[in-house]
């Protein structure tokens, strides 16, 4: 990779842990009137969960067409969060925290839900695609359209933020998982890392031992040894199968990979145990360090044969497109952000060419005045 295009993605990458940070930082400091007993940190282990605020009323459209309301999950302990389908920052690690839920606790009482934050573009077929992507075994998960008035009422109701700006692929929203108890009232907020979310797993639990009328169901889902199985179950193809979000892992093995550092190194068998248990170790250029991490979540033999599994994964036969430099990197003409091209990237043909951009914005921008913009294959 030139090291003028690494130095752009590096920049790239940089911004998007900072719109994690600014994100976080928000949640901390956003004036919601909670009490100090919200989070773990500020409560006695012991001490009940506090009642902080009920679900608003909605009625809203879920990923299969149905008409969806609060009333339905009443007797439900469940999850929630707030995500959009063309996110590439906050929702990939909200969306691989809410299928770690939803694989350690495989009680049915244990609900999931998702609102989009989109209403323009997350119709229920895009919702029902990325759940496919995520979770495709996942029956408890719930994912919700919204109209422009629906999510304003909705953002309100749950005490959260969401910040539309011009770019759509740039709207800010909160990063945390909501815990709602068998009466629709929000019992706790946990962010996606740290012993906060540490917590969500322990307090779900103790809320459904909690609801009446019902005795507990087995608890955490029967997780075997095989590979493509726990690729599946952990969500790998929600980040993985979308260039723009992670790097492929088709054909990985024993390649070279660049990595934010400027370093080279091969993926061996060893490599990718270790970014699977230490995603954060060697972060892969221009790429922002998401990925969360799965020690202690699996075996040995279980890691094992993930391994096995990404090794044998092929990758697409033919050669990569002209636009696209190695990885699958390629960078917009219009704002110079380096970007990861893939089938559902923006793009145009000029001069005989694929020419990739970071949003439907850039695009019509550089359709509009293509001579303004200097493009050649990379």
């Amino acid at each position: 990779m030139p090291r003028r295009l690494l130095v752009v993605a590096t920049i790239a990458a940089g911004l998007t842990v900072l719109a994690l940070e600014l994100v976080m930082r928000r949640i901390a400091t956003e004036p919601r009137a909670l009490p100090a007993s919200a989070h773990r940190g500020g409560r006695n282990p012991d001490a009940p969960l506090p009642v902080l605020w009920p679900v608003p009323s909605y009625r809203l459209v879920d990923q299969d067409g149905r008409t969806r309301t609060p009333e339905e999950l009443r007797g439900s302990v469940w999850v929630a969060d707030f995500i959009f389908t063309s996110c590439k920052s906050v929702c990939p690690v909200l969306s691989a925290k809410m299928v770690q839920v939803q694989r350690a606790i495989a009680d049915p009482r244990l609900k999931f839900v998702s609102f989009s934050v989109d209403p323009e573009r997350d119709t229920p077929e895009a919702l029902k695609a990325y759940a496919k992507r995520w979770a495709p075994d996942e029956t408890r998960w719930t994912l919700l359209a919204n109209t422009r008035a629906s999510l304003d009422a909705l953002s309100k109701g749950m005490k959260t933020f969401i910040e539309r700006q011009p770019d759509p692929d740039a709207t800010v929203h909160s990063a945390e998982l909501f815990l709602i108890d068998g009466k629709g009232q929000v019992r706790g907020l946990y962010a996606t890392d740290g012993t906060s979310f540490d917590e969500l797993l322990p307090d779900a639990r103790r809320l459904l031992a909690e609801l009446e009328g019902t005795s507990a169901r087995s608890d955490t889902r029967a997780a075997g040894e095989d590979g493509a199985v726990l690729y599946r179950q952990l969500g790998c193809a929600g980040c993985h199968d979308v260039p723009a979000i992670a790097p492929s892992l088709a054909g990985i093995a024993s390649h070279s990979v660049m990595l934010a550092d400027g370093r080279t190194t091969t993926a061996t068998a060893e490599y990718l145990r270790e970014s699977i248990l230490d995603p954060g170790a060697k972060v892969v250029a221009t790429y922002p360090p998401s990925m969360p991490g799965y020690r202690g979540q699996l075996t040995d033999a279980q890691l094992g044969a993930l391994v096995q599994y990404i090794e044998s994964l092929k990758g697409a036969a033919g050669p990569a497109p002209s636009a696209m430099a190695s990885g699958g990197a390629a960078v917009d003409p219009v704002c110079g952000m380096s970007i990861h091209a893939g089938p559902d990237t923006p793009h145009v043909t000029h001069d005989g060419h694929t020419v990739y951009f970071c949003s439907e914005h850039c695009r019509d921008r550089f359709v509009a005045n293509p001579g303004a913009y200097a493009t050649k294959p990379q």
